[in-house]
């Protein structure tokens, strides 16, 4: 199995979500928004999903 464009996709999402982890945290720290944490949560959800998501296998007939 190899390396898919959504794959890159979702890792490039992780890495730039190590840059958002800090600005999420401060602001849920100083401020107590926390419906940005539900965001934060659903984003990384998503990244690792298409991180090692291996894509639609096809039926063989």
């Amino acid at each position: 199995m190899g390396l898919r464009w959504f794959n890159v996709i979702g890792f490039l999402m992780l890495f730039l979500g190590l840059f958002f982890n800090e600005l999420v945290f401060l602001n849920v720290w100083y401020d107590a928004n926390f419906s940005l944490v539900f965001v934060a949560a659903m984003y990384y959800g998503v990244a690792l999903w298409l991180s090692l998501w291996g894509g639609i296998h096809a039926q063989e007939a």
